[in-house]
């Protein structure tokens, strides 16, 4: 198996996402949209140049309007945005960046819409259905193998859960936030190191 790509999503400090980068994750995730997660613009732009240059920087946004996203780009430079809500993908070709677009999954059929996007996404983002459904979210990421562009898979994973899940569904990539964290938007360095150690070792095998 090729290697696994890791994205840490939620960062909201430099000293996490040195932690992530040095763990030795693909993507690191900032979250300019609402919830727990939200990382002020104004905030991020403080530690934004001494972010690590070798790691791809995300911007990820949910139904925020054109000045919205610009008010962050004209702070920060990411090196890709990735879209959670109701965006079309005229609205995502607008910002000239490469786009991850989330395709949150209950069922398989759900993932239909990633035909819209087939020229405008570099990467999908699967979220997987979650709590008691097993064999439901197998289904879908099975079928997230099928998609238009690779597919970073969320939903649940662990540093304890990745390893497996990376064995058996042979994902192009993962995303994970909760599962590393000891608070909301707060990484446990530790967790993060094992979060990508156990999914890039499962990938090579070992």
């Amino acid at each position: 198996m090729s290697e696994v790509k890791v994205k840490i999503c939620g960062l909201t400090s430099l000293a996490d996402a040195r932690a992530a980068a040095e763990a030795g994750a693909d993507f690191l995730g900032f979250v300019f949209a609402a919830g727990p997660r939200r990382l002020d613009p104004a905030a991020a732009r403080g530690f934004w140049a001494d972010l690590p240059r070798d790691v791809r920087k995300v911007a990820v946004f949910r139904d925020q309007t054109i000045g919205e996203v610009e008010k962050v780009l004209a702070l920060v430079r990411p090196d890709c945005l990735q879209f959670h809500g109701a965006e079309t993908p005229g609205f995502c070709r607008l910002f000239e960046l490469p786009v991850i677009r989330a395709l949150p999954a209950r069922v398989p059929a759900d993932l239909a819409l990633a035909g819209a996007f087939a020229d405008v996404a570099e990467l999908f983002l699967v979220d997987l259905p979650k709590g008691d459904a097993g064999a439901l979210a197998a289904e879908v990421a099975r079928a997230a193998a099928r998609l238009p562009r690779p597919a970073l898979l969320a939903g649940g994973l662990t540093p304890e859960s990745v390893g497996a899940f990376v064995r058996e569904f042979r994902p192009f990539g993962v995303d994970v936030a909760r599962g590393v964290e000891s608070a909301p938007g707060v990484k446990d360095h530790a967790l993060v190191r094992d979060f990508v150690r156990n999914a890039k070792a499962a990938a090579a095998g070992a």
